[in-house]
């Protein structure tokens, strides 16, 4: 990627091999991929997902990859992220979360349009089925 993202998206991940490609695939497919910059930050892991993201690694240059060796906490694995984050906004992506398609498109276009506005954020539908797609949740 050769320009400065639009979005930069933090993913922490920590034991989540189970959710880590889903959470991959799920960003992939935002309709301003392109504009997104990825770091996925691996907080000592005892899993495979280093195996699994390091499919990607080679496909995509808007994805970057880092591991600790010791597990540090969320908060301090999102700032590490945020001090190499090139993106105009920062986001943080849980692995066991998924997004509509275009949910970084809608957010941030009206961060564009709303230069007053620091924060957005979107509706959520809660589910108890692993790496359901946003599309597959229904609202109650």
């Amino acid at each position: 990627m050769t320009t400065t993202p639009l979005v930069s998206v933090i993913v922490s991940t920590y034991n989540s091999e189970e959710f880590i490609d889903g959470k991959i695939k799920d960003l992939i497919s935002q309709t301003i991929f392109d504009r997104i910059e990825i770091i996925i930050i691996n907080s000592g892991s005892l899993q495979k997902e280093e195996e699994i993201v390091k499919k990607y690694l080679d496909n995509y240059s808007n994805i970057k990859y880092l591991r600790t060796k010791q597990r540090e906490s969320i908060y301090k694995a999102w700032n590490r992220g945020i001090e190499i984050a090139r993106g105009q906004f920062i986001t943080n992506a849980n692995t066991d979360d998924r997004l509509s398609e275009n949910a970084f498109e809608i957010l941030s276009n009206y961060l564009l349009a709303n230069p007053d506005v620091s924060l957005v954020y979107a509706d959520q539908y809660v589910t108890s089925i692993p790496n359901q797609l946003f599309e597959e949740t229904k609202s109650d």
